[in-house]
């Protein structure tokens, strides 16, 4: 139906483009050739006015990438953050949109409304779009773009696919790693039930704090239940190789007048990660930036100078992905299409980490460990339609109705605290309430939604235009919650000999009794534990697309939203009230999209285009709450008194086809944001701390330039490597200027447990004016150079990325922390596959080699003299094989 569309679309097109061309042909001689104008402009750039990007199949299998994360940096303008979340011309995720099949994604991540796109495999994808400007069919939170994903249909035939792969790298494989025992079905995903929260527990977990108010049985009885040994021991393991299979079925059956597809997919991957280099925190001193907490000198006897000590962080994640897909289609006369789809992403990630650094406020070298599971899943089911009628001059109508939950279990983290003692040269537990904690946490996200579009080409006062229409209603709903449990000690406490004992052995069970260890809930002290975020919107649009003559198209059309947003924080036991109901942010837009596309010669067009969009705050940041990031270690609180962003959009860009998949393309884009949200450091505590503030306004201007272009060089060259293939070459540079004005005030959240009060501050005092905007980066660099043999049975690549520093979290000119700047790893990589026939069967074989030049993550905070190392580790160069089979 996706085809019948755009060859609709085109066909409209081809009424008004080609119409020249036959007029002056009647007058012509006979022998004269007719010029066709478009002819190189693909049609999926042609039928539509926005600036975007389609990612093909025919690219993923150039790119050799697995996941959507990993392919999406191909594209111009386009950038990732932690190699999940899509940075669209410089915005982070919290302004772009991930669409399934037209309908809103959930995210099962507890700081971010984006769905992370690590967790869609490549093999259940037909195409992706990025759109980079507004089009009212599109949702109106739309700042650097939409990512809409499109899932396989109905197949031409029957079909079956299987394909093994295998990978190692020179930082993680076979050396030395963290993790712990776990349970016997980690390498699945899924945990046997050893990580349940233990009965004892669970008998008062929704109802009652655990403390010195239960009687005294019953709280040890509850310490007792914990698991030990098998969730709280760090062991040290040689890591294994990555490894992954998939596998896809389906089949067509046609019949009088329609057909039955059938389609199914189901992959599964466990790989491993290890992560080892510096972490530190930097403050002000008397003579400027120094580690309050960093790592530690090689006799540790105090701070490492500017960053020189020794590795004090190490890290290592197993990663297992789980995915499947089924899809049912009906498809009758060619014009109607029904499809239903469901689709489960799990991605399970079981994590051992160890952190040393010297503490300057204690003058002592301390040691953290700690050992993570997290269980992040995504359920869509969608049921849609799309309908041609044919008696009704074409009216498209397309359907669709969606549910999709996500969910992220996070039980049984866990931390220790040592410190190391001088006198006898080892780690010894301090045994302080503070030095222990088991945390359990959980998050659902539900998302649902419906909506219809209308598409009827029409002529009106002798112009051809297609007009527009359509509805939606979006619910999404968000419930979360931590519970923090530590031991403390009694009225004995621990023996002294214990204390540089293996940690189970300390929380052994003969120890939890009233005069040794006690457990205590030790959350919800000084913030709600839980929140409850509620995001309704419902939307109208209208729009045109209209052929103002035979070169010039406008397409002209309004989105109208209304939405209401609300966050509740709570402790618990559950239901009772922080005790102040922070006022719902509810609005309503009007937001207008325009865009022009003159195409004054041959297969030469320029786009321009104006628009209104907004992006509203997250639900974490403007939960009254604390929360704590384990990829950076940070602690993040919300603030309820952010507003919407709006954002106001100028495009252009130029666009010569100049052959079959040959183009250069130069753009510009300028926005203007007002009220952007943005990260700032605030000093609590000993960690790396956060909120969030609205600035008062930025802007961001940028241009974009690609070029790509194919070559025969068989004629040219009599060597084997140039016969029968044909050469291609690609490029994409991106230039990105932000500015964030300190003109004005913001409004930060201060107060006690539950009880924000909004205080406006002079924007000058936080933000630097004129600095970048958070996380978006200067240059972005993309270039490919390879071959793909004329038969399709070989093709190879180089591939070479590049994304420019940019700031994790921004300075704080009150305190005067500045700001942390990353620097993401650039990669150079080879891909190359072949299919080769072994026993009278085609046997499809990958290769690949990625950051081939080694290059590491680097995050730091400086001064005018001194930069510091704030996180910092190796990431190694990897290698991989797949071998796959279709029937």
């Amino acid at each position: 139906m996706k085809t019948n569309r755009i060859a609709l679309s085109a066909a409209l097109l081809a009424t008004t483009t080609l119409a020249p061309f036959a007029a002056s042909a009647q007058d012509a001689p006979i022998d004269d050739q007719i010029t066709v104008r478009y002819q190189y402009i693909p049609d999926d750039r042609r039928v539509t006015s926005e600036v975007s990007a389609v990612l093909s199949l025919e690219d993923l299998e150039t790119t050799g990438d697995s996941d959507l994360a990993g392919a999406l940096v191909r594209i111009t303008g386009i950038s990732t953050t932690g190699g999940r979340f899509a940075v669209v011309r410089g915005l982070n995720e919290r302004y772009s949109n991930t669409l399934l099949n037209g309908s809103p994604m959930p995210s099962p991540e507890p700081f971010r409304r984006a769905a992370p796109l690590d967790i869609f495999p490549t093999n259940i994808l037909s195409n992706v779009l990025v759109q980079k400007t507004f089009s009212p069919e599109f949702p109106g939170e739309f700042g650097g773009g939409v990512i809409g994903i499109e899932t396989a249909t109905l197949p031409n035939e029957g079909f079956f696919t299987a394909s093994i792969g295998g990978s190692f790298d020179t930082v993680t494989t076979g050396n030395r790693g963290l993790t712990y025992a776990g349970s016997d079905t980690d390498w699945l995903g899924y945990d046997d039930g050893l990580r349940d929260v233990p009965a004892e527990l669970a008998a008062i977990f929704d109802t009652t704090r655990v403390g010195n108010n239960l009687p005294a049985d019953q709280q040890q009885a509850i310490g007792r239940s914990l698991v030990n040994s098998e969730l709280w021991v760090l062991q040290a393991v040689d890591t294994d190789a990555n490894g992954s299979v998939d596998l896809s079925a389906g089949d067509r059956f046609d019949f009088d007048n329609f057909s039955l597809g059938l389609l199914g997919a189901v992959s599964y991957s466990n790989e491993w990660e290890t992560r080892e280099g510096q972490r530190g925190k930097g403050s002000i001193g008397a003579n400027g930036l120094i580690y309050e907490n960093g790592p530690v000198t090689a006799d540790r006897s105090g701070l490492a100078p500017l960053g020189e000590g020794i590795n004090n962080f190490m890290s290592t994640e197993n990663q297992i992905d789980v995915s499947a897909m089924v899809s049912v289609g009906v498809d009758w006369y060619n014009d109607h299409e029904i499809n239903l789809l469901s689709m489960v992403l799990r991605s399970t990630s079981k994590e051992g980490r160890t952190e040393e650094q010297f503490n300057a406020g204690s003058s002592a070298v301390v040691r953290g460990d700690s050992t993570e599971w997290f269980e992040r899943q995504v359920i869509f089911n969608q049921l849609r339609g799309e309908h041609v009628f044919a008696n009704l001059n074409d009216l498209a109508v397309d359907w669709r109705i969606s549910e999709a939950t996500a969910t992220r279990d996070a039980p049984y983290q866990r931390f220790v605290n040592y410190q190391f003692d001088d006198a006898r040269g080892a780690y010894r537990y301090e045994g302080d309430i503070n030095d222990n904690f088991t945390r359990f946490s959980e998050i659902e996200d539900v998302t649902s939604d419906y909506g219809v579009d209308l598409s009827f080409p029409a002529t009106v006062f002798g112009l051809d235009a297609e007009f527009k229409a359509g509805y939606s209603n979006t619910s999404r709903e968000r419930e979360a919650f931590t519970r923090r449990f530590s031991f403390e000690q009694g009225s004995v406490g621990i023996p002294a000999d214990l204390l540089f004992s293996r940690i189970d052995y300390i929380f052994a069970a003969q120890n939890i009794v009233d005069e040794r260890l006690r457990l205590v809930e030790t959350g919800g002290l000084t913030f709600p534990e839980a929140y409850r975020g509620e995001l309704d919107v419902e939307a109208y649009y209208v729009g045109t697309d209209v052929a103002l003559n035979d070169f010039v198209r406008a397409a002209v059309g309004f989105r109208f939203e209304d939405g209401t947003q609300s966050v509740d924080t709570f402790a618990y036991p559950p239901g009772v009230p922080n005790g102040v109901d922070t006022a719902p942010i509810a609005e309503e837009y009007a937001l207008p999209a325009v865009t022009l596309t003159w195409t004054f010669a041959d297969n030469i067009q320029l786009r321009t285009g104006y628009s209104q969009s907004i992006a509203r705050p997250q639900f974490r940041e403007l939960a009254f709450s604390e929360f704590f990031n384990t990829d950076t270690d940070q602690r993040f609180q919300g603030n309820p008194f952010l507003v919407n962003t709006e954002i106001e959009s100028f495009d252009a860009r130029l666009e010569y086809y100049f052959g079959r998949d040959q183009f250069f393309t130069v753009g510009a884009f300028h926005k203007i944001m007002e009220n952007p949200i943005e990260e700032f450091i605030i000093p609590i505590g000993d960690g790396l701390n956060t909120s969030f503030i609205n600035a008062p306004e930025a802007t961001l201007t940028g241009a974009e330039f690609e070029f790509e272009k194919t070559f025969d060089l068989s004629n040219r060259f009599q060597n084997a490597l140039f016969a029968d293939r044909e050469w291609f070459f690609k490029t994409n540079y991106t230039y990105i200027q932000s500015e964030v004005s300190a003109e004005g005030n913001v409004i930060v959240a201060q107060g006690a447990f539950g009880q924000p009060q909004a205080l406006s501050l002079n924007a000058a005092g936080f933000i630097e004016d004129g600095r970048a905007l958070q996380g978006q980066s200067e240059h972005l660099f993309n270039a490919q150079i390879g071959f793909e043999a004329n038969d399709g049975r070989s093709r190879a690549a180089v591939l070479y990325n590049y994304t420019g520093e940019r700031t994790r979290a921004v300075a704080n000119l009150s305190d005067n922390l500045p700001e942390i700047v990353e620097q993401v790893p650039s990669s150079l990589d080879f891909v190359y596959s072949r299919t080769v026939n072994v026993a009278d069967a085609d046997w499809d074989i990958g290769f690949s080699v990625r950051n081939i030049l080694g290059d590491d993550y680097e995050a730091t905070q400086s001064d005018d003299t001194v930069e510091l190392p704030v996180d910092t580790y190796d990431v190694g160069t990897s290698f991989s094989i797949s071998i796959s089979r279709q029937w």
